[in-house]
């Protein structure tokens, strides 16, 4: 009698310790699979505007949404309730949101107007917690892109400034999102045309919210080496991608040596973050599909 109370005792005791296990394991994040794990979206880019075609990107297959910060700050309080009524209807969400700055907000260049954009950020950022983004990426070339004449030293402070003042603005209202620095091709944007760039100004900026995306676009236009990745592999927080010859909708390689070493060095680090398709299709309806496609054949390979 006295071994079977023994035993009984022992039992209770490895199942108290099982379940204390288990409360102390449960917020861990799970083990990384590789980049199989990938949540796809479409992002707001010419003529997309996923917010207005939310009904058709979720009827696709598609993960969440990346629509333009600042359109949706644009729209009156009512529009965006109304929006987000649907958005839970439809059970898709806005998860990352782009063009974070409208055109005519400077932040680099002898015109800055400090109180004006922490006005915006404060605005901007409020909306985007709203909507439940996770990532803001930063691009805005027009608002980032400095006076040829203009040093480029002090422009390069200057974005630190902006970046920081996001992150305390995060960090204040305890809002739940990450910026992301998004690297611009030359044509675009005279500052952070790579993705080291972009890295570079991250860690200058030195805050845990302000981190960085790499658009592979971007990179294959600037002829960066995929392995840039790598280096970045505690900093990326989101990916965006559109084909490196028409901008449009990647369906196939095309021959596209890049696509390969970018995704098997995604793979490497272990990102199981996003990825957006961020370009002008030929035919949305037409295109969208196939490229989700190929978007989840590139991120299962092994």
């Amino acid at each position: 009698m006295v071994k079977a109370m023994c035993r009984a005792v022992v039992a209770a005791v490895l199942g108290v310790f099982a379940v204390l296990l288990v409360a102390a394991c449960s917020h861990l994040a799970p083990v990384a699979t590789g980049v199989g794990s990938l949540r796809c979206g479409i992002a707001a880019f010419g003529g997309v505007d996923p917010l207005q075609q939310a009904e058709q990107i979720a009827a696709m297959g598609f993960d969440y949404l990346e629509p333009g910060l600042a359109k949706a700050v644009a729209l009156t309080a009512e529009q965006r309730t109304d929006v987000q009524a649907r958005l839970r209807t439809l059970g898709i969400r806005v998860e990352t949101m782009n063009w974070f700055l409208p055109p005519d907000l400077k932040v680099t260049g002898p015109t800055v107007d400090g109180a004006r954009v922490r006005t915006y950020v404060e605005q901007a950022l409020a909306v985007a917690e709203s909507f439940g983004a996770k990532v803001i990426v930063f691009g805005s070339p027009a608002a980032r892109s400095h006076p040829e004449d203009f040093p480029r030293a002090r422009a390069w402070q200057q974005l630190q400034d902006f970046l920081r003042l996001c992150g305390e603005v995060i960090d204040q209202r305890q809002f739940g999102m990450v910026i992301g620095i998004e690297a611009l091709r030359r044509p675009e944007s005279n500052v952070i045309n790579s993705t080291a760039e972009a890295l570079q100004l991250a860690q200058a900026v030195g805050h845990a919210k302000v981190r960085i995306i790499v658009d592979c676009y971007h990179l294959a236009f600037e002829n960066e080496d995929p392995d840039i990745v790598l280096q970045g592999r505690d900093w990326i927080v989101h990916l965006q991608i559109a084909a490196p010859s028409t901008r449009g909708y990647p369906r196939q390689a095309d021959g596209e040596p890049r696509y390969a070493r970018f995704f098997r060095n995604l793979q490497r680090i272990g990102y199981r973050g996003r990825i957006s398709l961020e370009g002008a299709p030929a035919d949305f309806a037409a295109d969208a599909p196939p490229s989700l496609a190929f978007l989840r054949e590139l991120t299962a390979a092994r």
